[in-house]
């Protein structure tokens, strides 16, 4: 089970097995900027901008805590102690953390100590602390058990360089990660405070150049820090996301980058690209940002976006033309250390670790070789062609043999490909559709793959679950994006016909017609 929190207001639940979501609570009336399951898994607590800190219960599912402030306040961060019995929560103003009784939903206590809005929360997993970072350059430790007196810093704070955005503990709370605006992970020793390592991830953050960008990627200090952490496991590795297109995992005791992930290679989202296209640049400068509007009052006064809203961060939504910026709003490890989650703008992805080769044959003998695949494809016995190179299990030849395949025996090869290979070839169509731009092509494959093998899918839908559920999501996928260029195309056709009816027509002198001559009457 995963939990996730979005701009929508809504606190949604995944099957990571199926990858569907089976639950939605809608409770929040403003943006859910926080969401943690409690430690016996039993209720999952959200905050949000609306002011209110909500409790769900995972067994009736239902709304069954609400957690408010005297005064409204618009909460930043989550954090709920191991024994899912307090509950923390940051403002964005004023700069308190405000900690509550899960059983009662009693206000207990209001924290004060930082002098800006709290950026992250999170309770130590061995002892009874809590450990808050804010934006004034900050990292504090909080005793919220310490009996008889009001909750204050236990030592003095941790100092940084600049604005301190995310924290994590490790899970034997020895360590605590914060992370910096100035893109540097730093690592403090919790037995004497002292700060053990840092981690500059500046160039490994750096993300693609957005169209409203006036400098260059690599000269653009606005997307190079994180603004998520989480320890593995075993403690021995960070994960690490933020507004960026990228995802690093680094090894903490090295020091060093291990892997960067890249979440999306969609286009159509902003900070995609590292240049811009050509085309679309004018004397070096992006040409979004070139004022082509027809009024001349003020032009010299006016700011550069003048297509955004006050207030607004990413523009004007309601236009046909707006773009979404890609970036990873949370990272988190499973319990396992086998699999870990981003919260994108791409949507919610989960990787996880594959023991398979990348080269990994089925029933290879001296037969299977591309040789063997091209000959068969040259006479024509596709079912032979299609079934080498699932065994050799190269992805060139099976797009070969795909796409030599013609439209008219598609569904006399998809009824004769055996069963065994079926899983692989499924997975194969899933990835094949996102790069290949013959649609109908690969919408042939599917529909009589499908078709002819339907009662198979039936009786054996645990070991198709996943092969299925990756070729749903790549086909919506290919369908949203389809039907975003249909909408685009369909108003600039209607908008170009508009255009032409009322241009007013040339003069043109009508001939008189010909009318035909009587015969005459003998």
């Amino acid at each position: 089970m995963l939990a996730t929190g979005g701009d929508d207001a809504k606190v949604k639940l995944w099957n990571t097995t199926s990858g569907f979501c089976y639950t939605t609570f809608d409770e929040h009336t403003a943006p859910v900027v926080a969401v943690t399951v409690s430690q016996s898994g039993k209720c999952v607590v959200s905050a949000s901008l609306d002011g209110s800190v909500r409790a769900f219960d995972l067994v009736r599912y239902r709304n069954f805590r609400t957690m408010t402030t005297p005064s409204p306040v618009q909460f930043t961060s989550l954090a709920v102690d191991p024994s899912g019995e307090v509950v923390c929560a940051g403002a964005l103003e004023p700069f308190e953390i405000y900690v509550w009784s899960l059983q009662t939903g009693k206000l207990l206590d209001a924290l004060v100590g930082h002098t800006a809005p709290v950026s992250a929360l999170v309770f130590s997993p061995a002892q009874s602390l809590l450990a808050s970072v804010s934006w004034d350059k900050t990292a504090r430790l909080w005793d919220v058990f310490a009996s008889g007196k009001q909750a204050s810093p236990t030592e003095e704070p941790f100092a940084h360089e600049s604005e301190v955005l995310a924290t994590a503990f490790r899970p034997d709370g020895r360590q605590l990660c914060t992370s910096t605006l100035a893109g540097m992970l730093c690592f403090w020793n919790m037995g004497s405070g002292n700060l053990e390592k840092t981690i500059e991830g500046r160039r490994d953050i750096a993300g693609g150049r957005k169209k409203s960008d006036l400098i260059s990627a690599a000269n653009s200090s606005a997307s190079k820090h994180f603004t998520s952490v989480c320890y593995s496991a075993d403690g021995a590795c960070v994960i690490a996301g933020g507004e960026s297109k990228f995802v690093c995992i680094y090894a903490v005791k090295a020091g060093i980058l291990l892997k960067r992930f890249q979440i999306s290679h969609n286009r159509s989202l902003d900070g995609v690209l590292d240049m811009l296209n050509s085309k679309n640049l004018v004397d070096g400068e992006a040409l979004d940002l070139v004022d082509d509007s027809d009024d001349d009052s003020d032009r010299d006064l006016a700011p550069p976006q003048r297509d955004d809203l006050p207030g607004v961060k990413g523009g004007q939504h309601a236009k046909r033309a707006a773009r979404l910026a890609v970036r990873t709003k949370a990272v988190a490890f499973s319990p396992t250390g086998h699999a870990w989650a981003a919260a994108s703008t791409e949507g919610l992805l989960i990787y996880s670790l594959d023991n398979a080769l990348v080269f990994d044959p089925t029933d290879l003998d001296i037969e299977v070789t591309p040789h063997t695949i091209r000959e068969a494809v040259s006479q024509q016995n596709f079912v032979r062609g299609i079934v080498l190179a699932l065994r050799l299990n190269e992805l060139k030849y099976i797009e070969q043999v795909v796409r030599s395949t013609p439209m008219d025996q598609i569904k006399l090869v998809s009824q004769q490909l055996p069963t065994s290979h079926l899983p692989r070839f499924i997975r194969f169509l899933a990835e094949f559709i996102k790069h290949d731009p013959n649609v109908e092509l690969q919408m042939l494959w599917v529909r009589h793959v499908l078709n002819s093998h339907s009662a198979h899918l039936d009786t054996n839908t645990d070991l198709y679950l996943a092969p299925l559920r990756a070729l749903f999501q790549s086909v919506d996928q290919h369908q949203e994006d389809l039907a975003k260029l249909c909408n685009t195309t369909t108003f600039s056709l209607a908008f170009i016909g508009s255009v032409t009816a009322g241009e007013p027509k040339d003069d043109v002198q009508e001939e008189e017609p010909v009318r035909p001559r009587r015969k005459k009457r003998a």
